[in-house]
C-alpha cells in the first residue's frame, strides 16, 4: 500500500512539473537540521542513534503533511576538525545548524595559472594553500587526517541514516526529489564565485579583469561542467543552487552567466531530464531569459522574489515552487501565512506547475515551528480538487 501511496505521489508530482492538472497541489519540503530542533535534539545526541534518527524523522511526518523533497540531516564534524576547521560548511555553535563561511584561497593576480592549467592549478596551489596540514612535511599525520575524513565520509553513506529514511519515505508515502544519478551541475562563473574567488573577490574581479574571467569561465566550463547530451538516464534533474546571479546586472548576467547555462539546459531538456534551481535571492530583473529555454526544463524554487510575481512572467513556460516565506512563518499570524499560501495556489497552481514549499531550506533552530505545520495542514486540505 505504501509503494502505491509512493507512485502516486511520483504521479501527481510529474504531472505538475510538467503542467498537467495535478490531483493535489504536491507538497515539498527541505528539511535539513532543523528538523533536528523540532523534534528536541542536537546533531551528536541523533547521529550515532538509530533509535533517535527514526524519532527524529517520524517526528516530522507526523507533524508536516509532506508529498515530496527530502527530509535528512548532516555534517562532518569529524572532517571539520581534521581540516583545522578550516571548512566553508560547518556545524555551528548550538549543534543544529550548519553554517557557512567563504574562505577565497585564489589571488586576484593568479588567473593565468588558473587558464594554463586548472588542475594544476588547483592541487599544487590552492589545496596546499587552503588545508595546509595536509601538504606539509609530516606524512603520517596528514594521513591520518585523510582517513578520518574518509572513514567519517564512509561511515556517513552505509549507516542507518539512509535506511531508515528510506524505510520511513516507503511507510509515509513520501517521494523524495528525483535529483540523484546526473554529473553535479557546474556553472563556471559561480565555480569561482564558491569556490575560487569568493563574493568580494568575484565581483571585483568582473569589472576590473573582466577578459581574464572570460578566459577562466572557458577553461572551468572545458573541465568541470557539462552539457549532459551523453547523459543515459532520463525523468532526473540535476541540481543547482543559484549562488552569485542575483549580484549581477542584467548586462553581467547575460554577459558571464547566461552563455553557458542557456547550452547546459538545452543538453538537459534533451536527454529529457531538467534542472532543479534555486534561484537564490531576486531574479524578477532577468527572469524572462528563462522564456527561451525548452518548455517545462526548470523547476524554480523561489526564494526572495514574489512568486506571484514570477508567475506572471513564466509561470506559464516553467514549475515555480513557493507558498510558504520563512521570515513570514516566524514574524506573522497563522492567518496571515494561510492567506498568502491560499492566494498562491489560486493564482499559481490551476492547470499544473506549482509545487507548494519553503523559500529556504529548513536548517536552524526554529525554521520548523507551530506556523509551518499548520499551514501544510492546511494546504494538505485547500490544495485537493
Amino acid at each position: 500500500m505504501a509503494e502505491n501511496k509512493q507512485a502516486l505521489q511520483k504521479e501527481n508530482f510529474d504531472k505538475a512539473i510538467n503542467h498537467i492538472e495535478p490531483d493535489w497541489i504536491p507538497k515539498n519540503v527541505s528539511g535539513s537540521n532543523a528538523i533536528l530542533d523540532y523534534a528536541g535534539y542536537t546533531f551528536m545526541e541523533v547521529e550515532y542513534s538509530p533509535e533517535l534518527t527514526e524519532k527524529v524523522i517520524r517526528h516530522f511526518f507526523d507533524n508536516i503533511p509532506s508529498d515530496t523533497g527530502n527530509v535528512s540531516y548532516s555534517a562532518f564534524p569529524k572532517t571539520y576538525e581534521a581540516l583545522d576547521n578550516m571548512t566553508e560548511t560547518f556545524l555551528g555553535p548550538d549543534g543544529v545548524a550548519l553554517q557557512h563561511l567563504q574562505r577565497p584561497t585564489m589571488k586576484a593576480d593568479e588567473y593565468p595559472l588558473l587558464i594554463a592549467d586548472m588542475d594544476k592549478f588547483v592541487k599544487d596551489t590552492l589545496l596546499p594553500r587552503k588545508f595546509p596540514s595536509l601538504f606539509g612535511a609530516d606524512k603520517e599525520e596528514a594521513i591520518r587526517r585523510l582517513k578520518t575524513i574518509i572513514d567519517e565520509r564512509v561511515w556517513r553513506a552505509t549507516s542507518h541514516v539512509s535506511e531508515i529514511q528510506k524505510k520511513l519515505y516507503e511507510e509515509y508515502g513520501f517521494y523524495p526529489t528525483p535529483t540523484v544519478g546526473l554529473a553535479p551541475f557546474v556553472t563556471p562563473i559561480d565555480y569561482i564565485f564558491d569556490r575560487l574567488r569568493g563574493f568580494v573577490g568575484t565581483i571585483a574581479d568582473l569589472r576590473r579583469r573582466p577578459q581574464e574571467v572570460h578566459d577562466a569561465l572557458e577553461v572551468i566550463y572545458a573541465v568541470r561542467a557539462t552539457d549532459y547530451r551523453d547523459t543515459k538516464l532520463t525523468g532526473v534533474m540535476a541540481n543547482y543552487p543559484a549562488h552569485i546571479p542575483c549580484y549581477l546586472s542584467p548586462k553581467q548576467f547575460d554577459e558571464f552567466f547566461w552563455p553557458y547555462f542557456e547550452k547546459q539546459i538545452n543538453g538537459l531538456a534533451s536527454t529529457g531530464n531538467k534542472l532543479s534551481i534555486f534561484i537564490e535571492g531576486h531574479w524578477l530583473p532577468f527572469i524572462d531569459r528563462f522564456l527561451n529555454l525548452p518548455k517545462d526544463s526548470l523547476f524554480n524554487r523561489v526564494d526572495d522574489d514574489d512568486i506571484l510575481d514570477l508567475n506572471k512572467v513564466i509561470g506559464h513556460h516553467h514549475t515555480l515552487m513557493g507558498g510558504v516565506i520563512m521570515q513570514n512563518m516566524r514574524l506573522l499570524p497563522l492567518q496571515k501565512n494561510i492567506d498568502y499560501a491560499k492566494q498562491v495556489i489560486d493564482e499559481v497552481g490551476p492547470g499544473g506547475g506549482l509545487v507548494f514549499g519553503c523559500n529556504k531550506s529548513w536548517l536552524c533552530r526554529g525554521d520548523i515551528n507551530q506556523n509551518v505545520a499548520d499551514t501544510y495542514k492546511f494546504v494538505n486540505e485547500y490544495g485537493r480538487k
